[in-house]
């Protein structure tokens, strides 16, 4: 339990170190396995093309080899006491023996490699030899012969040849025969050969010596004929009874495809286990004799210098981590010492012998934010508990001189002014600033607790200094609702005072809105020459903050700017206006309704507060009023929009905002009446062309009589039939005629005059000039074409 509660104490310590260690371990595994990669990689190629020279040195010469015994039996065939002896039907000459005894003194004798010299006589059915009889057979040879009737010339066939032992107990060499012939007899034989026999130990062992092959290295080379057989090389013991021999060969008919070395593909290499042990084969195929050279080495002897290299590795790699260890171990204390010192610091006792950590926490750093968030919030609590009481005290203060200044003498107004700020001094003229705080419901609504006071701290700190640097002592109040009061003193002989702290002002907002996203409004009084007209000069300037419902957000308000925004005006010449716009409303002109109504409050701007919010009033009623005259008339009723009906249109903070949702509302009024005449210009257009389609036959029908009869006047009838059937209304007419009468042509017998008294044309002259416009030919003309 004891060591638990350590390693829980220590949990971030650890984590350094088992990071720290990982990242050592997995740089040192990735370049440690680069290395040996590339290593292995250049190793491995290093053996394999060593293999491949060997064994395509190994190539050339059995191919020579192949070939200078390829010449040897044919020229051999091409004597002419050889051939006497082939084709011989009579008894046997001295002559004839001696041939045989030439073959053996020049052929046999001359070349070592060559073991024998058949010369088969196909009609006498036997071998001539230079080994052993005269009469030689070789019952081998004849097996061979049989399984193979159709043998090439020249090709080499590995066989068994008895060549000692009796007939109980014979041995046999492995030979290389190569069988020159040129005719076969009816029955596919041949009717004359000669047949030399090669020693393939011989030819094996040269092969060895002619290519240095080292039997000190353990490599074993194998030959495997056309049919994937071994070529024995010696009797005893035979290698197709080698069990690793066999897995070898096994693994290369696996491996390797026959077709794929006839295509190109002739070397290569495989891997194969045998008894659990690895061998690297490389194989390359003899195109002269269908043979294939396979060469197997162990793979613990071609990498044996590799796995000592990689014991090397791990033995260094093994020995950088144990020393990196160490190192990380003194690394991790180190970076570890400055968070044990906190915890011990912040723990019960400040020395943490009897563990810190409690129930539930994961680690130090989760400890010492716990603490951290308490402390925060003991701090905070402290702060706000210690900002309240001041003030509250200096909104007090600041309350009873904005109050009773007038009936206060020097000394009371020298006391609270000491109290408020000792700096400020009777003896200086003074300022009074009102800040509000642009769009307070959603100030409120989008910042914690926490946030808003620091907020309301930034307003307040940030104004005071950019007004102190314009030489000026001031004492900023926040009164803690939407607004904050300042009270300053003016620089000596400053008399544009005004303007330099509505400076200090704008750089202030600009500030603010920069770094923290907010907006303030100010107004600024004029210059306080007596302090008992302070209390007069905030009770003015808080009325004139109301301004900001005229200059907008962040704006700076003074007296001059009211008075220069206020003009001539009256109340009863802007509700004249009111009454031209909401006379417009009804009318349907949109465009004109809100060019209307923008001059009305342009001309709004021009008046006072009070009266500025009582015709804002009274437009919002008689535009309510208007909506509710019209309705009577109406077919359909207009919707009164709901933002008339809100108290909220008048908690807007400026007049701009309070415009922008009119023209709202009075673009809804005219796109809800032009959507509902629309609909009402459809229902009309569509009893006219009912009515003309019903009434088509009826010679009197006509623009007028339909307007006469839908109660409606023809000019709007006309253009109401433009917009929506495209067409004015004698155009209908006559084109629903037309195709009526194109109708009784088509399916009836009648004649031109009869269709047309049944489509209501009197004129014939007129029906006729109609029709060619529309259809480009006279009612004859069509009629004929319709006939043919």
């Amino acid at each position: 339990m004891k060591l638990w509660r350590v390693v829980r104490e220590k949990k971030y310590l650890l984590r350094i170190f088992l990071w720290i260690n990982c990242m050592i371990l997995l740089i040192l595994l990735s370049f440690s396995s680069l290395i040996y990669v590339n290593v292995e990689k250049n190793v491995f190629q290093s053996e394999y093309e060593g293999s491949q020279k060997l064994l395509s040195q190994m190539k050339y010469n059995i191919d020579y080899l192949d070939t200078m015994i390829s010449k040897l039996t044919f020229s051999t065939y091409g004597n002419n006491d050889v051939k006497a002896l082939m084709y011989l039907n009579d008894e046997e000459t001295y002559d004839h023996m001696n041939t045989i005894n030439k073959l053996n003194a020049t052929v046999v004798a001359n070349y070592p490699f060559v073991q024998s010299v058949y010369v088969y006589n196909n009609h006498k059915k036997l071998y001539y030899s230079t080994f052993g009889e005269l009469y030689h057979k070789d019952a081998e040879l004849d097996k061979v012969l049989a399984e193979s009737p159709h043998i090439t010339p020249l090709k080499a066939i590995v066989r068994k040849m008895q060549t000692g032992g009796s007939s109980a107990k014979p041995t046999y060499d492995t030979v290389l025969s190569y069988v020159m012939f040129e005719n076969v007899d009816e029955k596919g034989v041949m009717d004359g050969a000669i047949i030399l026999n090669v020693k393939l130990d011989w030819l094996v062992d040269n092969i060895r010596t002619i290519n240095q092959f080292d039997s000190r290295t353990q490599s074993d080379l194998y030959i495997l004929d056309n049919k994937n057989q071994f070529i024995e090389t010696d009797t005893t013991p035979l290698i197709a009874d080698k069990a690793s021999a066999v897995t070898i060969k096994q693994a290369f008919e696996t491996s390797v495809s026959q077709d794929r070395m006839h295509a190109g593909e002739p070397a290569g290499f495989y891997e194969s286990k045998v008894n659990g042990e690895k061998f690297i084969v490389s194989y390359i195929y003899l195109e002269n004799t269908g043979w294939t050279l396979l060469e197997a080495k162990p793979y613990k002897e071609v990498y044996a210098n590799l796995r000592q290299l990689l014991d090397t590795i791990l033995l260094i790699t093994g020995a950088v981590f144990v020393g990196a260890l160490l190192l990380t171990l003194s690394v991790s204390r180190g970076i570890y010492r400055p968070v044990r010192r906190l915890m011990e610091q912040t723990s019960l006792g400040g020395s943490g012998r009897d563990g810190f950590l409690k129930p539930g926490v994961k680690d130090e750093f989760s400890y010492l934010t716990e603490v951290y968030r308490k402390s925060r919030e003991q701090l905070y609590e402290y702060n706000l508990e210690k900002n309240n009481n001041t003030s509250i005290m200096k909104i007090y203060f600041l309350k009873k001189l904005m109050s009773d200044s007038y009936s206060m003498n020097a000394a009371e107004f020298e006391d609270v002014l000491r109290l408020l700020n000792d700096a400020l001094t009777k003896d200086k003229p003074f300022l009074i600033c009102v800040l509000r705080i642009d769009e307070y419901k959603k100030f409120l609504s989008h910042k914690s607790l926490a946030e808003r006071e620091l907020l309301r701290f930034a307003i307040a700190n940030v104004t005071t200094d950019a007004i102190s640097q314009m030489g000026m002592v001031a004492q900023t109040v926040d009164m803690k609702d939407d607004s904050f009061t300042i009270l300053l003193n003016t620089a000596e002989g400053q008399a544009d005072s005004v303007e330099h702290v509505e400076q200090a002002l704008r750089e202030a907002q600009n500030y603010i809105e920069k770094h923290y996203h907010i907006s303030f409004s100010a107004t600024v009084s004029n210059v306080i020459t007596e302090y008992t007209a302070i209390a007069a000069a905030y009770n003015e300037t808080l009325s004139n903050s109301s301004y900001r419902y005229v200059f907008g957000t962040k704006s700076v308000i003074t007296q001059v700017h009211i008075d220069e925004n206020t003009g001539s005006l009256d109340v009863e010449q802007v509700l004249a206006l009111v009454s031209k716009f909401t006379d417009a409303v009804p009318k349907g002109h949109a465009i004109k309704t809100e060019e209307r109504l923008r001059d009305v409050f342009a001309h709004i701007r021009k008046l006072d507060y009070g009266s500025i919010m009582l015709v804002s009033m009274q437009v919002v009623h008689h535009l309510k009023k208007t909506i509710f005259e019209m309705n009577r008339t109406s077919k359909e009723p207009i919707a009164v929009p709901a933002r008339l009906m809100s108290r909220e249109l008048y908690e807007e903070e400026t007049i701009e905002q309070f415009e922008g949702l009119l023209l709202e509302a009075v673009r809804a009024i005219h796109s809800e009446g032009e959507e509902k005449g629309i609909q009402g210009n459809q229902v009309v257009a569509d009893t006219i062309k009912e009515i003309i389609d019903s009434n088509y036959f009826d010679s009197s029908l006509s623009a007028a009589s339909i307007s006469e009869m839908m109660r409606l006047p023809a000019y709007k009838l006309s253009k109401i039939s433009k917009i929506h059937l495209g067409m004015s209304i004698p155009e209908y007419i006559n084109q629903v005629k037309l195709h009526k009468a194109v109708e009784w042509m088509e399916n009836s017998k009648l004649s031109i005059q009869e269709i047309m008294q049944r489509v209501g044309v009197e004129n014939e002259s007129y029906f006729y000039k109609l029709f060619k416009a529309k259809f480009g030919m006279t009612p004859r003309e069509y009629m004929a074409k319709r006939m043919r």
